[in-house]
C-alpha cells in the first residue's frame, strides 16, 4: 500500500484518522480492512460495476474496497451526517474518486442502479441498547430492526438477475429464495457469505374470483 493510502494499511492505521469517540467502538461497528479487501473483488469481479454499502459509517469498507478494486465504484449510504463528512474527507485525502458517500436513509435511495450490495449487519445497533450504541445521533427501537431487515429483503427480491450480495455477520434475515450462496468463507470474527441472484422473483399468484354465494333455501 502506498504512503498516500497509509490509512488503509490496517485497522489501527484507519482508526488514527477517526475522532476518539469513534476509535473506541471501531472494532464493533466498522468492517475490518482485511474483510473489505477480501469482499471487494467478490462484489465487483468486472470493471465498471457499482456496489452499495448499506450503513457505511465513516466509509471504512468503501475506502478499502475502492483501493483494492479501482475499476469499480463503491457508494456508501449513511444516515449520520457527521460520519458522511468524515468519509468524504478521507476519500479526498486518500485520492479515491471511486469511493462516494451519500447522506440519506438507505431506503430513500433507488437500489436498481447497483450491481452488488454489502451488508455488515447494518441494523444490529437497534438491538444493542446504550452499552454498544455508536452515538446518540439516531433513535434506537428493536421494532425497527425487523422493519429494516424486511425492507432489505424486498429490495433484493426486486433486484435484477446477477445481483451480488456479500454479508459479514449477516444482515438479520435470509436473502430471498431467488438467491444462491456462491461463497461461505470463515474469516475474522464470523463468516463472509456471497449470494448471487440466479432466478427471477416469482410472479404473484392470481387471485381466484370468489364463487357466488349459494342461495339460501326458501323456508316454506
Amino acid at each position: 500500500m502506498s504512503d498516500r493510502l497509509a490509512a488503509l494499511d490496517d485497522d489501527d492505521a484507519f482508526d488514527d484518522y477517526l475522532p476518539r469517540n469513534l476509535q473506541v467502538k471501531s472494532s464493533v461497528h466498522f468492517t475490518p480492512i482485511a474483510i473489505a479487501r477480501h469482499v471487494a473483488p467478490l462484489l465487483a469481479p468486472k470493471p465498471g460495476m457499482s456496489v452499495l454499502d448499506v450503513g457505511a459509517g465513516p466509509g471504512k469498507f468503501c475506502l478499502a474496497a475502492a483501493a483494492q478494486v479501482p475499476g469499480a465504484r463503491f457508494v456508501g449510504v449513511e444516515f449520520r451526517r457527521h460520519l458522511v463528512e468524515i468519509a468524504r474527507n478521507l476519500a479526498r485525502r486518500l485520492q479515491l474518486p471511486n469511493a462516494e458517500f451519500v447522506h440519506a436513509n438507505a431506503f430513500d435511495l433507488d437500489w436498481s442502479g447497483y450491481d452488488a450490495f454489502y451488508l455488515y449487519n447494518p441494523f444490529a445497533e437497534q438491538l444493542y441498547g446504550n452499552a454498544l450504541r455508536l452515538d446518540q445521533a439516531i433513535d434506537l427501537d428493536p421494532a425497527s430492526y425487523v422493519t429494516y431487515v424486511s425492507a432489505v429483503r424486498r429490495r433484493l427480491a426486486d433486484a435484477r438477475l446477477g445481483t451480488r450480495v456479500a454479508t459479514y455477520h449477516g444482515f438479520g434475515g435470509p436473502p430471498p429464495e431467488s438467491y444462491e450462496r456462491a461463497r461461505d468463507d470463515s474469516m475474522g470474527s464470523d463468516r463472509i457469505e456471497l449470494w448471487i441472484k440466479t432466478r427471477p422473483r416469482p410472479a404473484p399468484r392470481a387471485m381466484r374470483p370468489a364463487s357466488p354465494p349459494t342461495a339460501a333455501p326458501e323456508v316454506a
